[in-house]
């Protein structure tokens, strides 16, 4: 795979690959973004998905294990890293973008290694408006871009813990901010745009720029996620809001800092912030190796050396 003078953007799917191709079509892909090596993690083994790599020049890979969204980002974190990329986006497969320009500020040369630029999946009234993290979001969603190496440095990965969604993103985007992560909320700069819902009240739409599906939520019969989400919740309220400091945050998020006194802010800060449980045992029962996201990670690496031969 030849990345000489091209940017770098992963595509995370399970079951999006009908609507995807709609939305980027092979005939016309290669004008559009013939800077660009868009490499494909599925999920759910979608031959489509892996048709349309083929017809677009775009990288392939079919995972044998399902990471999820937790386990998928940092598989790609890991991935990019071991590409060598100074800086790459996340895409999720259910985002359509409508002008390319959302994908190329991304790659700006003014982004420094903490910095993450993103489009948001929230409207404004839910954009956080501290001077100090203006536009933030609770998570980093689904549509940013990032360094790897700074990333995989600070221990910056997902917790896998979690499954899916609601909850991997929200934890690392506060690991990320009391580290000192930038966030740059791209939608900032068009004043008069906000998000709108869909009829679906699960999609989001920007006028011009782009929009969010959701499918997987929506096709998958889960109730955006509901189940998933009963199922982290109790790992959640361990690591966040129980008493037992062998396991929660010492504030937990939307909380305001500790009372006036010992131990200090920066010392809970130093303590809490990578705090987690080991996550292999969880996912043994269901059939996956011990880390499947290394696992995948080697995987990859081996069928990728081996084309190149």
């Amino acid at each position: 795979m030849d990345l000489k003078n091209k940017k770098v953007v992963f595509v995370l799917t399970y079951l999006e690959a009908k609507d995807w191709a709609k939305f980027y079509p092979a005939w016309m892909f290669g004008q559009v973004y013939s800077d660009y090596q868009f490499i494909v993690l599925d999920n759910g083994q979608q031959p489509l998905m892996e048709e349309w790599c083929k017809l677009t020049g775009s990288y392939y890979y079919g995972a044998e294990h399902n990471l999820g969204s937790s386990a998928g980002y940092n598989w790609i974190f890991k991935v990019a890293n071991l590409l060598g990329l100074d800086r790459a986006v996340l895409l999720q497969a259910d985002v359509e973008i409508i002008s390319k320009d959302c994908l190329d500020i991304l790659f700006d040369t003014k982004w420094q290694d903490n910095d993450i630029p993103f489009w948001p999946q929230e409207p404004r009234k839910m954009w956080d408006t501290q001077p100090d993290n203006l536009g933030g979001c609770y998570n980093l969603g689904q549509f940013f871009s990032f360094n790897p190496k700074y990333l995989l440095s600070n221990n910056l990965l997902v917790d896998e813990n979690y499954v899916v969604t609601h909850f991997d993103d929200a934890d690392l985007m506060r690991r990320m901010l009391h580290l000192g992560v930038k966030v740059h909320n791209q939608l900032l700069k068009y004043e008069h745009i906000d998000i709108v819902p869909g009829p679906d009240e699960v999609s989001s739409y920007v006028a011009g720029l782009y929009n969010m599906h959701h499918f997987s939520s929506l096709q998958s019969g889960s109730n955006n996620h509901k189940e998933w989400e009963d199922m982290n919740q109790p790992y959640y309220d361990k690591k966040w809001f129980t008493k037992n400091k062998d396991h929660a945050y010492a504030f937990p998020f939307g909380q305001c800092e500790p009372e006036e006194g010992k131990p200090s802010l920066e010392d809970l800060e130093r303590l809490d912030i990578n705090k987690s449980e080991p996550h292999s045992h969880k996912w043994l029962p269901l059939g996956y190796p011990p880390y499947p996201t290394e696992y995948e990670v080697n995987r990859f690496w081996k069928q990728l050396t081996e084309r190149e031969i």
